[in-house]
């Protein structure tokens, strides 16, 4: 399985026979496992289409200037067809999602519907994006209620 995490952090991702690139903003000797670093608000993002079946993103696409149909649609490009994207993302309504400066975005439970044709905002909303996707796990708040995570699979 070949997966991208991005925004790695100081949370590597680590598993047994994948082949993981662990992303984030810059090479740090402190953090050898970050093998690639690329600023995610520059398109298109360095990897060739269709290169990943699973894209990690936790607590990062809130800190990217693009919006999320602009990100998303760039991890649509880069995941093969049934490819998934697991992301985690700031709940607008705790207040640790406006406590941090660096933060340019808050989300709802709904906003993920916006990609997916198959609920209701997907359909309202279906002009925003051609590049469709299928919430295969509902977002679901974590026991704080400041952010939730959510399954998507990439429709190609």
């Amino acid at each position: 399985m070949d997966v991208l995490n991005l925004g790695t952090g100081f949370k590597p991702l680590v598993h047994e026979g994948w082949d993981i690139i662990n992303h984030d903003l810059r090479l740090d000797p402190e953090r050898p496992w970050v093998t690639v670093a690329w600023d995610l608000n520059e398109h298109p993002w360095p990897w060739a289409e269709e290169s990943f079946d699973l894209i990690v993103a936790c607590a990062v696409f809130e800190h990217l200037r693009r919006n999320l149909i602009e990100t998303l649609n760039e991890c649509w490009r880069i995941l093969r067809p049934q490819g998934v994207l697991y992301m985690k993302l700031p709940y607008w309504n705790h207040e640790i999602s406006y406590i941090d400066p660096t933060h340019y975005w808050q989300f709802s439970l709904r906003t993920v519907e916006i990609f997916d044709p198959d609920k209701e905002y997907g359909l309202k909303y279906r002009f925003y994006t051609d590049r469709k996707w299928k919430i295969i796990q509902v977002p679901k708040l974590n026991d704080t209620r400041s952010s939730f995570s959510v399954k998507m699979e990439v429709r190609k």
